[in-house]
């Protein structure tokens, strides 16, 4: 099956849910910008269509070649820029009988019908030869899977795409795992440098459930040792109780009261022999910090948080243990000021950044100077969110290439640097949900 919608959209199971008047979801509500373009989901014959504006405009069915029938729901029927209902939702040349191809456009996303009150979106029904509507969720998630230009490492969340990402990096398992909160970014940032260096995955969890998804990738990798990051404010104890229910390893936390006292107690876990370089990062603030966990993974240095104005007193402590020659501030001076710039000079005798004007340019900054020589591969994350990056760090150090970040589109600083790299593969982390289809067509040409 092809996929419906042709560009930027995102989607959840809704169905079987309840709606008005006792009836239940019998589709899913595909969201999209008006006039995104909605394509023939399979060869078949036009079937029912409703056209007449002001009234049901504009739906219609598709009898598949094979028996099976998808409707259509919710199609466009303004002219295009306004919500005046005085346009069509169907391609030219589309009328009852008309068989088309797979692929082949037939309409556009719109508002039509009872969703004038909601968001733009497609209502897609999938119907068996018997006409039972069934649930379509997965096979919408296959036919993206299939259409997508660029392999991609992705789950259904984030919890998902962080067990993708183990199972690609990990596929004979590994003898520990570090586990972080996925509700928030410092401790699955700090651990990453860490996890990268030792060679070890990185899964996420709630404050207080561990979902079936990482439970069933702890089962596989099977490691002796399973260390939880951050204090119970972070990870509860109950889910510390439910990972030893679950496995025969030993589970270990790595406290702080606070994200600067987690990152320093991981820093001396990770490196208590020291190190001769550190990244530094704003606690309060994570995209500029994002794509530099690889960085710190492949300097073999930990990664600490500072505040704008402030070294916090966990954090200086843990740098002069350290005995540092080098520090990175990874962004720039709205996130890491000069005044703790120059305060870091008394824990190294170099303090440099890695910084652009925004999240794209900072990623393209670490690229740069941490891969000057290029990389055979890239991974892409969305830089709108932060668990697809950070579960990423690991993967991303085991094979020896940069996280690049993209948003609904490739920034053109993205692309130049993608170029300057010359890859022969790039990886997507993330669901079409973070990092959309048109996303992986705009990359495609990229890859040598």
């Amino acid at each position: 099956m092809v996929f419906p919608v042709s560009g930027p959209h995102h989607y959840t199971d809704t169905f079987g849910a309840p709606r008005s008047g006792g009836r239940t979801h019998q589709g899913i509500d595909i969201m999209a910008d008006k006039m995104t373009p909605i394509v023939a989901v399979a060869d078949g014959t036009v079937g029912w269509m409703h056209d007449e504006l002001g009234g049901d405009c504009c739906m219609m069915a598709l009898n598949h070649d094979d028996g099976w029938v998808s409707w259509y729901i919710h199609m466009n029927n303004d002219t295009p820029g306004t919500d005046d209902g005085q346009g069509w939702g169907f391609a030219p040349g589309i009328a009852t009988g008309v068989h088309v191809i797979a692929g082949q456009l037939i309409g556009w996303v719109g508002d039509s019908g009872n969703a004038e009150s909601v968001s733009p979106h497609l209502h897609f029904e999938l119907h068996t030869p018997d006409g039972v509507a069934i649930d379509p969720y997965q096979a919408l998630i296959a036919a993206e899977a299939a259409a997508d230009p660029i392999p991609r490492l992705a789950g259904l969340d984030r919890y998902g795409t962080a067990a993708e990402i183990s199972k690609e990096a990990f596929p004979s398992g590994s003898d520990r795992v570090y586990i972080a909160t996925g509700m928030d970014f410092p401790d699955a940032l700090i651990i990453g440098p860490v996890a990268g260096i030792q060679n070890h995955p990185v899964l996420l969890v709630t404050k207080d459930v561990v979902p079936t998804v990482t439970t069933r990738e702890l089962e596989r990798l099977s490691p002796s040792t399973i260390t939880v990051i951050g204090g119970t404010e972070s990870i509860s104890d109950d889910v510390l109780a439910r990972l030893r229910q679950l496995t025969s390893a030993e589970v270990e936390r790595l406290p702080g009261s606070s994200r600067y006292e987690t990152a320093a107690a991981v820093s001396s876990f990770g490196f208590p022999s020291g190190a001769n370089v550190a990244f530094v990062a704003n606690g309060d603030a994570y995209p500029d910090a994002l794509t530099g966990a690889v960085a710190a993974a492949q300097e073999s240095g930990p990664l600490l948080l500072v505040e704008l104005d402030k070294i916090p007193e966990a954090t200086a402590t843990e740098l002069e243990r350290l005995h540092l020659d080098r520090i990175v501030i990874l962004g720039g001076e709205g996130v890491v000021s000069a005044r703790t710039e120059q305060a870091l000079h008394a824990y190294a005798t170099t303090v440099d950044r890695a910084w652009g004007w925004d999240r794209y340019e900072t990623a393209v900054a670490i690229s740069k100077a941490f891969f000057p020589d290029g990389a055979s591969i890239v991974y892409i994350a969305t830089g709108l969110n932060f668990p697809d990056a950070l579960a990423g760090t690991p993967l991303a150090a085991l094979r020896d290439g940069p996280i690049l970040l993209v948003s609904n589109t490739v920034p053109s600083i993205i692309l130049a640097e993608i170029s300057r790299l010359a890859p022969t593969d790039i990886v997507i982390l993330g669901g079409t949900g973070a990092v959309p289809l048109s996303v992986s067509y705009a990359l495609a040409v990229y890859v040598n």
